[in-house]
């Protein structure tokens, strides 16, 4: 039931979470300047991000419940653009989030490794997927991206 519902979620917001820490230690460790950002841009950015990940996010549960996950295939919402918009949310805006938090080019640049893994780490959820709802699922995933809307 638990794979059901968080799928791969907490491990792979975890994985991301080192992965965002382990960026930073290399700027740190690189002595790689600071993105130079003034004050009202930065904010401004973090609102930004911040907005795209919290409206991702309750849209995604809005059109996806809970109680749905795993039973229905849902192919609406967000899910018309994204199979994973929950996962989108932590790897594109999150990933903007702490760059311009910690001023950080390497988390920046960090949404290549963190949306790699997230390919690699969902696989199991897709084939769940697969198996529950077939086809339907194989000729949705043909149109939708995983992480980002496919270019038609």
């Amino acid at each position: 039931m638990y794979k059901r519902i968080f799928g791969t979620g907490p491990t792979g917001i975890s994985a991301t979470a080192v992965i965002w820490f382990l960026a930073l230690k290399v700027e740190q460790w690189f002595g790689i300047p600071a993105i130079g950002l003034g004050d009202t841009f930065r904010l401004l950015l973090l609102i930004l991000f911040v907005a795209d990940a919290t409206f991702m996010t309750v849209w995604s549960f809005t059109a996806l419940p809970i109680r749905a996950r795993g039973n229905k295939l849902v192919t609406t919402g967000p899910f018309r653009w994204v199979r994973h918009p929950l996962y989108t949310a932590v790897i594109w805006s999150g990933t903007g989030a702490v760059a311009i938090w910690y001023y950080s080019w390497t988390v920046i640049f960090s949404v290549i490794l963190v949306n790699l893994f997230w390919g690699w780490h969902i696989q199991q959820e897709e084939e769940f997927m697969v198996e529950k709802f077939g086809d339907e699922y194989r000729r949705y995933a043909e149109e939708t991206g995983q992480f980002f809307p496919k270019l038609k």
